[in-house]
């Protein structure tokens, strides 16, 4: 399945369980931050080389069948984000090394069991994964004192163990909102890299990074119960559940504070031409504390931007006869303004501008690298092989601000909260990082020259819960209580 097909299959929120659990079938769809666990081993041993790995996420969905006594049977659909490829930085003033390679995700399967005590759950689950099929078309032939550099498949195919566990607040029709922690261990290795650590362009360690597709991550999701699929209304009259209805969406759509959270994709903005999408795409997430009033909205927290400055070179006429993978990550504070006009009566349904300044938190231009080596391919039955040296600039310096503008749609969701449709471009931003590489492929001499920044298009989902909503619940509640 291609990947790309898989991530779009699959929503950007939601997952869970509870009170009403007796009820014969669910839908949860969920997403979080997410932190690859990975083995690493440095040959020889060197303990100023500190290897380390990003944050990244993790999006799915969960269907579940009612059992007895507060058992569910889960059947979940997931996609993670594994950074195989790592950060290793030695402490020696003359060397930084940097192997980079980072998979596009990894598809899962799960089926378990969840065990619910009100609003608690606890879920084990076994997984099957299913490892990134590029990694087979950069496994190298290079070798160094008998260990093989690159990256390779160690196997198709990984099983894992889950165990996950979180809490969920229900509204009035037995639908929840939940979050908890969610913990895989893998239980063969999957994936292995081998990256060679250089001094002064020669080299004199290994570090090697065995995946077996193990993480940890934080979750947040939104459940269906079965019974509200159906037309008919059985857990309140209709005219108590249309009056709470009406005030709920009367309060989400007044002035005041809300929690808002964005995640989507961003294009590259000078694509390369290979086949391979995700070489042209990246990911970016914020978390936002907003302020609305008279359809404007003024909002800022702390975002990630992931971004890459990946090089591909054509030879003989055949695109990304060589490809390299960069990847990189900028950490933001984000200050948004945005104006939505009502385009129903409800003000339900809202379009209108949103323009945004990013303060950039890292210094890139304190990180670079140097690194060669040789390798080759055979491709459409042509053999090529290949000399290579590369390195980043180190005299680029760069500003801390970039922008984005673009158009939104909001519309109220759940009578309660609000889900955002956002197309925008990010611009002015400065490079963060140069690459120059100069190759010999069969011979010929060729040199390339790769930055990146956070410049593109961008698709983002957002949701937000207006925190008017939440305490005026509250009250209501104890109001009913009494």
């Amino acid at each position: 399945m291609n990947r790309s097909t898989l991530f779009f299959a699959f929503a950007f929120f939601g997952c869970v369980s509870g009170s009403f659990s007796q009820e014969k079938f669910a839908i949860e769809l969920y997403g979080g931050p997410s932190k690859a666990l990975l083995n690493y081993e440095v040959t020889p041993n060197n303990y100023n080389i500190s290897p380390s790995n990003q944050v990244s996420w993790h999006i799915g969905s969960s269907f579940l069948w009612g059992l007895k006594n507060d058992w569910q049977f889960s059947a979940q659909l997931e996609f993670f984000k594994r950074e195989l490829g790592t950060y290793a930085y030695s402490r020696q003033i003359d060397t930084l090394q940097i192997t980079g390679y980072s998979t596009a995700g990894i598809p899962l399967i799960a089926l378990g069991v969840r065990k619910t005590w009100g609003n608690l759950y606890l879920q084990p689950s076994l997984s099957l994964m299913k490892s990134p099929a590029v990694l087979d078309i950069y496994e190298s032939d290079n070798e160094w004192d008998g260990i093989p550099l690159g990256v390779r498949s160690m196997s198709d195919i990984g099983m894992g163990i889950r165990l996950e566990g979180g809490t969920k607040i229900y509204n009035r029709r037995g639908n929840y909102f939940f979050g908890g922690l969610r913990y895989q261990q893998g239980l063969w290795v999957m994936d292995q890299m081998n990256a060679p650590v250089r001094y002064n362009e020669r080299i004199e360690n290994v570090l090697s990074v065995k995946s077996r597709g193990s993480y940890v991550g934080l979750f947040l999701g939104y459940g269906i119960n079965g019974v509200n699929m159906k037309t008919t209304m059985s857990r309140a009259p209709k005219r108590l559940y249309n009056d709470n209805k009406l005030l709920k969406h009367e309060l989400s759509l007044e002035d005041g504070w809300y929690f808002m959270a964005y995640g989507g994709l961003r294009s590259r903005e000078n694509p390369l031409s290979n086949d391979y999408g995700y070489s042209n795409s990246s990911s970016q997430f914020q978390t936002v504390l907003g302020y609305y009033r008279n359809g404007f909205s003024l909002e800022s927290g702390f975002g990630n931007f992931t971004y890459n400055a990946n090089y591909q070179i054509d030879f003989e006429g055949i695109e990304a006869v060589i490809m390299s993978w960069e990847p990189y990550n900028m950490p933001v504070i984000p200050l948004t303004i945005k104006y939505q006009i009502a385009l129903n009566d409800r003000n339900s349904l809202r379009i209108g501008p949103s323009l945004s300044t990013y303060f950039m938190l890292k210094d890139q231009s304190n990180s670079w690298f140097t690194s060669s080596g040789k390798g080759g391919a055979i491709i459409y039955g042509k053999e090529f092989e290949y000399t290579s040296e590369a390195y980043s600039d180190r005299e680029l310096t760069h500003g801390r601000f970039a922008f984005n503008a673009g158009v939104l749609v909001e519309m109220s969701v759940f009578n309660s909260s609000l889900l955002t449709f956002k197309l925008s471009k990010n611009f002015a931003s400065p490079d963060l990082v140069k690459i120059h590489a100069n190759y010999v492929v069969n011979g010929t001499p060729i040199s390339v020259e790769s930055t990146g920044s956070i410049n593109g298009f961008a698709i983002d989902l957002g949701y937000k819960i207006p925190i008017k909503v939440l305490n005026r619940k509250l009250k209501l509640a104890a109001k009913t209580a009494e």
